[in-house]
């Protein structure tokens, strides 16, 4: 088994916070409404743990598609690793809603608490002092 790199437990930590956060808020709001129960917090639960893993599984498939030195073959590499991953999510996430019978919306709202947590980065960084990649002597796009 091979050790996972630091950066992707630093980004993967960073994505479960904010599902997590998230997840908290979400469940609040179901409370407020009146229509929190169990399969509320299963399919939280649930919806959680497929986004939180796919995106650790997205930061280990693009650290082993840049090994490879080659552009082409790592873009194809991370091509394939988004199919496989929707797939793999959408039959989880299937499977909790079917068989499991969670809260359908509890389960897939969950998926989207990363691409939150990613478009807060930036403003997060710049408020830390940290400069993001590729900023320094680039040229905008014309």
């Amino acid at each position: 088994m091979t050790k996972l790199d630091p950066a992707v437990k630093q980004e993967t930590g960073y994505i479960a916070i904010w599902v997590i956060g998230l997840s908290l808020v979400m469940e609040l709001v179901f409370v407020l409404i009146g229509k929190w129960g169990m399969p509320v917090l299963a399919g939280n639960l649930a919806g959680a743990a497929v986004a939180i893993g796919n995106y650790a599984l997205l930061a280990v498939a693009v650290v082993r598609a840049v090994a490879l030195g080659d552009p082409e073959k790592a873009a194809l590499r991370i091509r394939s690793s988004r199919t496989l991953r929707l797939l793999g999510a959408a039959g989880v996430c299937a499977l909790c809603v079917g068989v499991m019978k969670t809260d359908p919306l509890a389960t897939l709202i969950p998926l989207l608490f990363p691409r939150i947590g990613l478009a807060f980065r930036p403003m997060i960084d710049r408020k830390r002092g940290i400069e993001a990649p590729g900023e320094k002597g680039s040229e905008p796009l014309d």
